[in-house]
């Protein structure tokens, strides 16, 4: 069952990280010691288009559920190398979109987005970085992932200072730290006070979230509207 990690269940995966590299091997009579690097990656499906996807890793299906808009599969552990990440639209094992040369580092987390139409599908890979270190604020990062919108902003409401400013298509902040508590995060035109969309969330401490701003500004047939989502990193 998937859980949500807090900042310290992520120091916590850390460590079990560290730990599960080192296994003892016994072989011949002698202690062979065989280190095994993890890294983790989870995918998400942000298409503006009204279908669903699968989603593979090196030709292994693994969504149990075909993936709706701004669904996904949490964080996969995976050895240390290069991956390949196919998503198909569900039911079918022709390619839609495919990303190679997916690098996992060990000990290290990113998250693959599938984006763009069905004529023009494309994918953003990000490394997402769970370092800050203080377990009392909640911290958020913005993508902007609506393919025809403008240069967007993100505030909290009433908030004097933007937590993300003058994101284009596929532009991104990083973590920053937000005081926990239920929060109204508004997604704006750049440099403006017009919110196009608007995200309500009780934020907790510890923990880490991406607010997305996705869907299309002039929606075609079979296409979402802009709107905006969010996705706690678990």
């Amino acid at each position: 069952m998937n859980k949500t990690y807090t900042k310290s269940s992520l120091k916590a995966l850390y460590a079990l990280f560290t730990m599960a590299t080192i296994t003892l091997l016994f072989a011949c009579g002698k202690n062979d010691t065989t280190v095994v690097d993890t890294g983790s990656l989870s995918v998400y499906n942000i298409s503006p288009t009204l279908g669903t996807y699968d989603a593979y890793i090196n030709d292994s299906k693994i969504n149990s559920a075909a993936l709706p808009y701004a669904g996904g599969v949490k964080y996969s552990r995976l050895n240390v190398g290069s991956y390949t990440v196919k998503f198909t639209v569900a039911g079918e094992t022709a390619s839609a979109y495919t990303k190679s040369n997916i690098s996992i580092a060990n000990s290290a987390f990113s998250t693959l987005y599938l984006v763009g139409t069905s004529d023009n599908f494309d994918g953003l890979l990000l490394a997402d970085d769970f370092s800050n270190t203080s377990t009392e604020k909640a911290y958020v990062r913005f993508i902007n992932l609506s393919p025809d919108a403008a240069a967007l902003d993100l505030g909290i409401k009433d908030a004097t200072t933007n937590l993300a400013s003058n994101k284009a298509y596929k532009a991104y902040s990083g973590f920053v730290a937000v005081d926990p508590g239920e929060k109204n995060l508004e997604i704006k035109a750049a440099a403006t006070t017009t919110v196009n969309a608007t995200v309500n969330k009780t934020l907790v401490k510890g923990t880490f979230y991406t607010v997305i701003a996705g869907g299309k500004v002039n929606p075609g047939t079979n296409e979402r509207a802009f709107n905006g989502q969010i996705i706690t990193h678990q």
